[in-house]
């Protein structure tokens, strides 16, 4: 058998989305998208089909690693939105090859810092991705669960249609996942929704969520203001437009938010383990 290894601008739609679902269907978290959501997914997250790798036997594709890029902050980054083998086709290394046939292809063109997440208790996969050079940098938990709006004072809550994305990153105690960062919040700003909490007509608090799949993507409270009663107000305006708050990859070095969640009622779903590759 021999397997050719190239990028998947030239694969259809239809075909990515085909190998996607099997290689998911016996996954810890199964997954089976369907083509609207497929695009949504390769689309907010920044995946470049030319920057992506394939593994075909024969005509068929069987594996593969789908790339999202991104500058941030002056910085080139790759991040693993996904990568499959189809069961048929396990065993053969055929993650660690299709990174070193791209990793050479990155690095020229300047992106020397790739990212990606594993499930926690993968140990087959995170050790694949040992072998290529990735290394662990944190863990992201999942959150859900309903929260029961209580009274306040002292602050409004309100939709917004702008955000001052410079201005609230002042907020933030911990940097914020791929999925749930600005340029892939960006990219999909029309099926976004921002709610803040407003005192003297001061922003003090907001909350992103995506009315596509009602997860919320960012939460924070200017330092000064917590323990007000705001992040409470947020996550129940978001709960009951919603009916529950899914909060996805939140960095669990984060200790405050953990209390603070664990006072909601929410509860932790899943644990994943953020890598990052290491040039040597």
């Amino acid at each position: 058998m021999v397997l050719l290894f190239k990028t998947l601008e030239s694969t259809a739609i239809p075909q990515l989305l085909e190998v996607f679902n099997s290689a998911f269907s016996d996954y810890a978290i199964p997954m089976k998208l369907d083509e609207s959501f497929f695009c949504r997914k390769l689309f907010t997250e920044g995946v470049s089909l030319s920057h992506s790798a394939g593994v075909f036997d024969g005509d068929k594709l069987v594996a593969f690693i789908f790339h999202g890029m991104d500058e941030f902050n002056g910085s080139k980054n790759v991040f693993n939105a996904a990568t499959g083998v189809i069961p048929s086709h396990r065993g053969q290394r055929l993650v660690e090859q299709m990174y070193n046939y791209m990793l050479p292809v990155l690095h020229k063109e300047g992106y020397n810092h790739h990212q990606l997440e594993v499930l926690e208790g993968n140990d087959k996969a995170e050790r694949a991705y040992e072998k290529v050079g990735f290394r662990r940098t944190r863990y992201v938990i999942g959150y859900d669960g309903v929260v029961e709006a209580v009274p306040f004072s002292g602050f409004e809550i309100r939709e917004v249609a702008y955000i001052d994305w410079k201005y609230i990153q002042t907020f933030w105690d911990i940097e914020p996942a791929w999925q749930n960062h600005i340029p892939t919040i960006q990219r999909a700003m029309d099926r976004q929704k921002v709610i803040a909490a407003f005192a003297d007509d001061q922003m003090v608090g907001y909350l992103v969520y995506d009315t596509f799949n009602g997860r919320t993507k960012q939460f924070a409270v200017k330092q000064d203001f917590r323990r007000k009663g705001i992040g409470h107000a947020l996550m129940a305006t978001a709960s009951n437009a919603l009916g529950k708050v899914a909060l996805i990859n939140y960095d669990d070095n984060d200790k405050g938010a953990k209390s603070f969640f664990n006072a909601l009622g929410l509860k932790p779903n899943y644990r994943l383990i953020e890598m990052v590759y290491i040039y040597s």
